[in-house]
């Protein structure tokens, strides 16, 4: 199965493509939840409920059972068991597209805890998934026409195969739904392939139409209440059960690791092979008696529950019996429309520079969930579809083209045009008057440490250098290898008065900075990894450094990770400055020469088949015939502290709970306290505070050792020294810090880099995760060949995922259209209106001069 996109709403819907055999595709899921999963469901009930959609609304078929599912994954029509059009049979070919529902794991608590609330959460996310079929129905396309000349056409009927499950592979509660889209599609007279891109960029509205169809669905939040329950309306956690979630984690955290270790050691002992399901319920069976050796293990799926309520009153879970007042239903005359699109204009342009339709339509219906209010189907997606309409109608095209597909984000707002705008023309402005300079160099290079060079010619010139960076834990390196003090951006700007809320709106207050802050006309503001600078950040620290008179130089590499949100600043600051730009040659990090040499291909991403064979040549691939034996092989990498960085959240998690374990059981750790996220954390573990806190002096991504602990609180000791972190602190911002993904690797330099390479790498990040080692950066994968590696290897280093802002966005809309074909024309019904293009707005720099000190590079 390969995995393209994981969701993170309150109701999840990470998209997924299944390539493979339709057996393959049974065990898949019915490897997804415990065996007690079987004991819920009826003798002879079918394996997945069935849905066919098109031009006449949604039909419910007959339930498929084990081979009849088989049959619809294959392409089969599951009646005649004729092919649906031609059909690949290789194993590349796609079958569905998945998504799971499911909403947080206090729903599945409350669940256990009443009947009537299982049967109305059950009812409320079979209607949440029907109605994204029905919407994916309507949006779907498929393609036609010869190859090089394809346009997009609608599709015309859709199947969708639904399975329900109940608990995890852990056996912890998890109610949650597979729902599958056929990658056989009606279009055109004829049975033809999903296009599977653009269901991948629906799953903004994918997510939140399902997140909004439970959230204000009025059986299920009535249901919910007449039990004393409530949602929190951001979050969607029943309030009353959400400090039980970590516990129930942590516990589903030590049975997945159990699994996983069994299987590890069956597969070096059966290559080739496959569990079955006899053998995997025997581990689930000695999983749960090793992680709970004084209990017994359930018997039935009502056993199972009881278990859970049992846990819930250990816990000291005490429930209450009266209810509360269900939420008043939500009357859509009275919302304030525009002001609900100005709101989602916002939230959009903070996140990215263009949108499409149903990055629009999932942000409305995320603000309708935070209503609070109880809303009717119907009545929901009648506001849905009126306020997207008004996005999209308040939104800015980025082509010139009536043509383009729904899928393409080819939208933007005046506001993202406006920042960018603005920040070229300081940019032009400053390399007019000589007052910006930028030094790019390859990873290894030496940026950083140069600027301790920069730092004695800036004081020799009688001027101060302050030092900045994206974030507090970069800040802290640069200043220990520049031999300065050194704060994140963020902070020189609050400290001057700017302030961001939680939808990205910024305001500006009076400034009273502390000394270390106030910047003067012969000061010198270094921007250390300036590739990781947002637009919306970046304008505001030029409009700071305008106002100060001071010259601005950034330092960083186009090729290492981009920003999170809207980047590109050290892009335009080299097209627009190219007179101020220096670069870097050559790199001294690397112990081998020949590795440095490669370590720059990597950075181009010339040739990456030639860079692979260089690599496996050296034994710097190593490839693993399952996710489970990587898994186990990265584990043990980092228990011996070696840098071990992966693709996903999922995957970082997952070591780090397995080298949590394996210390344990050597004795080398102890499990002191449980985190919200259901992590064990005790003496011994290598842990990473994950926000900043100045009170406890730590930095987000900073990793400790833990030292000791009292009453749910650590004592932790880094580079900095030692810290005490709060038990508040600790329960919501600790986590282990075995592995972590390229955001948390990059800056680090140790002698040994261990990388995760998969589908969701890009290019930036295998790049940086093969940089970090002095002496070995090894690439792990799993395939089935090593040609199966050289082609991920290849396809990583064709994926390049960043958002350098609304000009890089045009261009990369216009070769969207270009690559999946352009939306077919509709038929010719009076004269048309062409949408008003974006043209770029010329780069005039704001007038009169900067009286900064020149700055020569």
């Amino acid at each position: 199965m390969l995995t393209i996109v994981d969701g993170g709403d309150s109701v999840h819907g990470g998209a997924k493509i299944y390539r493979g055999s339709p057996a393959a595709a049974r065990h898949y899921v019915e490897a997804d939840r415990s065996r007690a999963d079987d004991y819920y469901l009826a003798e002879g009930s079918g394996l997945a409920m069935r849905f066919v959609a098109g031009e006449e609304g949604l039909e419910r078929r007959p339930d498929m059972d084990g081979p009849t599912y088989e049959r619809w994954v294959a392409g089969l029509d599951v009646e005649t068991g004729r092919p649906k059009g031609r059909l690949r049979h290789d194993d590349r070919a796609v079958r569905f597209v998945e998504v799971t529902v499911n909403g947080p794991k206090t729903w599945s608590l409350a669940a256990a805890l009443h009947p009537e609330v299982a049967a109305a959460y059950d009812a409320a996310q079979l209607a949440a998934a029907q109605e994204i079929v029905g919407w994916l129905a309507s949006h779907a396309t498929t393609r036609v026409g010869p190859r090089g000349r394809q346009v997009q056409v609608p599709v015309e009927q859709i199947e969708a195969a639904v399975i329900r499950h109940y608990t995890s592979r852990a056996g912890d509660p998890h109610r949650h739904l597979h729902l599958q889209i056929n990658a056989r599609v009606f279009a055109e007279g004829t049975w033809r392939g999903l296009h599977t891109v653009g269901v991948r960029d629906s799953l903004d509205a994918i997510n939140g139409i399902g997140h909004a169809a439970m959230m204000t669905n009025p059986a299920f939040r009535e249901t919910l209440a007449a039990h004393g329950l409530t949602l929190d309306p951001q979050t969607g956690e029943v309030r009353e059960l959400a400090d039980y979630v970590g516990s129930f984690s942590a516990r589903a955290r030590q049975i997945e690791s159990h699994i996983d270790t069994y299987e590890a050691a069956w597969r070096v002992d059966h290559p080739g092979e496959e569990p079955g399901p006899a053998l995997r319920q025997v581990w689930d069976r000695r999983a749960w008696a090793d992680a709970r050796p004084d209990k017994v293990v359930p018997a039935s799926g009502e056993a199972l529950r009881e278990r859970w309520v049992d846990e819930l009153q250990e816990l000291g879970y005490a429930g209450r019996r009266d209810s509360v007042r269900a939420p008043i239903p939500l009357m859509p005359g009275t919302v304030d429309r525009d002001a609900l699109v100005d709101l989602a204009l916002v939230r959009l342009g903070s996140r990215r520079s263009a949108w499409n339709a149903a990055d629009a339509r999932g942000e409305v219906e995320r603000l309708i969930a935070e209503s609070g209010r109880l809303v009717e189907a119907p009545v929901r997606r009648e506001l849905a579809e009126d306020l997207t309409e008004r996005v999209i109608a308040a939104s800015r095209p980025l082509l010139d083209r009536a043509d383009v597909a729904e899928h393409v984000r080819a939208l933007t707002s005046p506001e993202v045009l406006a920042v960018e705008h603005e920040i070229v023309g300081r940019i032009v402005r400053r390399a007019q008057d000589r007052a910006i300079a930028v030094v790019e160099g390859a990873a290894g290079a030496g940026k950083t440490s140069r600027l301790a060079a920069t730092r004695r010619a800036a004081e020799a010139r009688g001027h101060r250098m302050l030092l900045v960076s994206p974030t507090r834990k970069a800040a802290q390196v640069a200043a220990g290898e520049v031999g300065t003090t050194a704060h994140s951006v963020a902070w020189l700007l609050h400290q001057h008065g700017y302030r961001w809320d939680e939808d990205g709106r910024w305001t500006r207050q009076p400034p009273d900075p502390q000394p270390s802050a106030r910047l003067h006309p012969d000061d010198l503001l270094v921007v250390d990894e300036a590739g990781m600078l947002d637009q919306d950040t970046a304008r505001a620290l030029l409009r700071l450094a305008d106002e100060s008179r001071v010259s601005v130089l950034l330092v960083g590499d186009r090729h290492q990770l981009p920003a999170v949100g809207r980047g590109g600043v050290l892009d335009l600051a080299i097209r627009y400055a190219p007179d101020r730009v220096s670069e870097l040659v050559g790199v001294r990090r690397f112990t081998d020469p020949e590795y440095a040499s490669l370590s720059l291909r990597m950075r181009s991403g010339e040739k990456p088949e030639q860079v692979f064979d260089d690599l496996l040549r050296r034994g710097e691939i190593v490839v693993h015939a399952s996710d489970v034996e990587r898994q186990a092989a990265m584990t043990a990498r980092a228990t011996f502290g070696d840098l071990v960085v992966a693709d996903t959240r999922e995957q970082v998690s997952r070591i780090n709970a397995l080298a949590h374990q394996v210390r344990r059981d050597l004795g080398e750790v102890t499990d002191a306290v449980v985190t919200s996220a259901g992590e064990r954390i005790g003496i011994g573990d290598t842990v990473a505070t994950r926000r900043n806190n100045r009170d406890a002096d730590v930095a987000n991504r900073e990793t400790w050792t833990v030292v000791g602990c009292e009453r749910g609180s650590l004592m932790v000791r880094g580079a900095a020294g030692k810290r005490v972190l709060s038990a508040e602190y600790v329960h919501r911002h600790v986590e282990l810090a075995y592995a972590t993904t390229a955001y948390g690797a990059q800056g680090s330099t140790v002698p040994v880099s261990h990388v995760l390479i998969g589908e969701h790498t890009g290019a930036a990040s295998a790049y940086v995760g093969m940089t970090r080692g002095r002496e070995h950066n090894i690439a792990h994968l799993v395939a089935e060949s090593v040609e199966d590696a050289r082609e991920q290897w290849v396809g990583v280093f064709g994926r390049d995922r960043a958002d350098l802002g609304p000009a890089h966005a045009r261009d990369a809309a216009a070769e969207s259209v270009d690559r999946y074909g352009p939306q077919k024309p509709a038929p010719y019904l009076g004269r048309r209106r062409s949408a008003r293009p974006h043209r770029p707005e010329p780069a005039a720099p704001p007038r009169g001069p900067i009286s900064a000190p020149r700055l020569d590079l």
